[in-house]
């Protein structure tokens, strides 16, 4: 019963995080079209103020990148690149191991035939 109760408040927390997303992603929408509308009133044309919020957001983004997500990509890179040269050297063991099995199959295979 109590599995049941676990996965049913599991699906309620999924479905309510989806609706949150859902209305955060709306409601940021909204707000930035609030502040294109805004600004284009001041400004007396939607193309310039589409484009100065545009490049804020650009700028914003950029200065977030630089600031915050670089350094953690660039080791997140370098952790990924270590775990393919680990993956490539696995393989090459197996296939050494594999080789090696293969001869001493051959070979007993050879010195039954011989009898």
């Amino acid at each position: 019963m109590s599995a049941n109760n676990k996965s049913a408040s599991g699906g309620h927390f999924m479905l309510a995080l989806l609706f949150f997303s859902v209305m955060a992603g709306t409601a940021i929408l909204l707000l930035i079209t609030a502040l294109v509308v805004a600004i284009s009133e001041l400004l007396g044309s939607l193309i310039w103020s589409t484009l100065i919020v545009g490049v804020l957001f650009a700028l914003t983004a950029t200065a977030i990148y630089y600031l915050s997500i670089r350094g953690p990509l660039e080791q997140l890179r370098t952790r990924l690149e270590t775990v393919y040269d680990v993956a490539r050297l696995v393989k090459q063991a197996y296939d050494w191991v594999a080789r090696k099995f293969e001869f001493l199959v051959r070979l007993r295979n050879e010195f039954r035939r011989d009898k």
